[in-house]
C-alpha cells in the first residue's frame, strides 16, 4: 500500500471513529462505506468496517449481504464490469439509495 493511500485510510478511519454516534443511529452509513470500498478497491477499510459491523446490535440485512458478497467473491470480482455480481451490488446500492431518498445524480 502506498504512503498516500495509507494516510487516506488513516483519515477515513479517524473520521468514521469521530462520528461513531451517527453510525449507531444510522448503521446503513456503513453499507454505503462498504460499497465505496468496493468501488475504490479498498480492502483495508473493508476489514475495519467488518469490525464495526460485528459490534452492531441490530445489523441491517443488506449490510450482512454486502459483507458476505465481499468475503465470498472478493472486491476485484465485484468490481468487474459485466459480471452479474457487479450488477447485483450496483442495483442493491442504487435501490437502497432510492429507499433512503438520497439525491442521485446522473452523469
Amino acid at each position: 500500500m502506498s504512503v498516500k493511500k495509507a494516510a487516506l485510510n488513516a483519515e477515513i478511519i479517524s473520521i468514521i471513529s469521530e462520528h461513531d454516534s451517527y453510525v449507531e443511529q444510522d448503521p446503513m452509513a456503513l453499507f454505503y462505506c462498504l460499497y465505496f470500498c468496493v468501488y475504490y478497491n479498498n480492502p483495508e477499510i473493508v476489514e475495519f468496517l467488518k469490525i464495526l459491523v460485528e459490534k452492531l446490535e441490530n445489523m441491517p440485512d443488506k449490510i450482512s449481504l454486502l459483507l458476505s458478497s465481499i468475503s465470498q467473491n472478493g472486491i476485484s470480482r465485484l468490481r468487474t464490469i459485466g459480471d452479474p455480481l457487479n450488477q447485483h451490488v450496483y442495483h442493491m446500492v442504487f435501490y437502497e439509495a432510492v429507499d433512503d431518498e438520497l439525491r442521485i445524480v446522473y452523469s
